[in-house]
């Protein structure tokens, strides 16, 4: 059988409050339970295409479920199914800090080829897969940077964090919480993580209320693509 060679290239920021890349050596990534194989696509057995590629970021939480996935580039599309179907059929241990559980975003690359044999793979800096491949083919990134839209991302529905300071914080303090998301193709917002927050109480609100919020279609060459994005949220006066 065809087969498909799963390579892990880094894992990206996570938990309740993300982790800064300098702290990533102290996480212990996810443990991946392979209940199926992905396959080489039978759309291209029998025809010359001989290897393909799939990238796909998933979201796995300090319970081991799998609570999102987005792909984020691929040499074809069948590649990208065949990888969406085996990550939504395994089974994940979860990443640990300090002997703790927590949740992670990480990204997969799948490696798939025809003869079986297995490529060695480099990791590369975060999203740097956007703009090099390593099959010498050309990847459709799904994925794109906000100045690379048609048009700067707009809201079309925003919602303030529900929240309530601590009776002693400083009257003039105001809590101030940074997310790093995604907005997809419809114009939700997609697996947020906090990179940097003055309170964990109002990072959590913030998370639950960047979940009500609603963006206008984000668009490159005037078709719908997923963008990677930041916002702050300030407590309001």
């Amino acid at each position: 059988m065809k087969a498909a060679h799963l390579l892990f290239l880094l894992f990206a920021l996570g938990g309740a409050a993300a982790a800064e890349p300098a702290d990533l050596k102290g996480i212990q990534p996810i443990r991946i339970i392979r209940t199926t194989e992905p396959n080489f696509p039978l759309a291209f057995s029998t025809m010359t295409t001989a290897r393909g590629e799939a990238s796909v970021l998933i979201s796995v939480d300090a319970g081991g479920k799998l609570v999102d996935w987005l792909v984020v580039s691929y040499t074809q599309k069948p590649f990208a199914d065949e990888a969406v179907r085996a990550i939504k059929a395994w089974q994940y241990e979860p990443a640990r800090r300090g002997g703790q559980a927590i949740a992670v975003r990480t990204i997969l690359t799948f490696d798939f080829e025809a003869d079986g044999k297995v490529m060695s793979v480099i990791p590369t800096e975060f999203f740097d897969i956007f703009v090099r491949s390593w099959l010498g083919e050309r990847l459709i990134s799904q994925i794109c940077r906000p100045q690379d839209l048609d048009q700067p991302l707009q809201t079309v529905k925003t919602l303030q964090p529900r929240y309530a300071p601590p009776p002693d914080a400083p009257a003039n303090a105001r809590a101030r919480a940074l997310l790093d998301f995604y907005v997809d193709e419809t114009g939700r917002a997609r697996m947020p993580v906090v990179v940097q927050a003055s309170d964990a109480l109002f990072a959590a609100a913030a998370v639950d209320a960047l979940d009500q919020w609603r963006f206008a279609t984000p668009t490159r060459g005037r078709a719908p693509v997923a963008v990677h994005v930041q916002q702050e949220f300030v407590q309001a006066n």
